[in-house]
């Protein structure tokens, strides 16, 4: 391979890597912004995508914010202050997901240890016959 071949690709991968390194734009962030929050008025889609007024108006309120320099973090804490944690597509974790976490965690558990158990016994060979009490002659047997 020639050295000049091999400095166009040596180049041409620093150019590739670059690029895909390049910061994240404004508009950018602000789209990845509302698409953390679910609108208000059904409940089903992120802001970012609803076509309705309540989330046209959440958009334009999460862009105007960030334009003024609002964090990310103020901006969802003025929105989960306003509707509570069920604005957020992904909720933040708290003591009461515990309570759904942990049971069905244990049921998992649970249900996969009686599969290994059903399955190694349905597996095993099967027991021996019991051993069969030798018959003795009643005149044998002293009465």
């Amino acid at each position: 391979m020639s050295p000049i071949f091999k400095g166009l690709a040596l180049g041409a991968t620093v150019v590739l890597m670059a690029g895909s390194l390049r910061a994240e734009t404004q508009d950018e962030a602000i789209h990845r912004l509302q698409e953390k929050f679910i609108a208000p008025c059904c409940w089903a889609e992120s802001v970012a995508v609803h076509r309705s007024e309540a989330a046209a108006g959440m958009r334009v309120e999460i862009a105007r914010l960030y334009k003024q320099g609002v964090s990310e973090q103020e901006i969802t804490q003025r929105y989960v202050s306003q509707y509570g944690e069920r604005i957020l597509m992904v909720p933040s974790g708290s003591k009461f997901t515990w309570l759904i976490v942990i049971p069905v965690t244990v049921t998992l558990v649970a249900g996969f240890a009686l599969m290994v158990f059903l399955r190694r016994r349905a597996h095993a060979e099967p027991a021996a016959e019991p051993a069969r009490l030798a018959t003795v002659p009643d005149e044998e047997i002293d009465w």
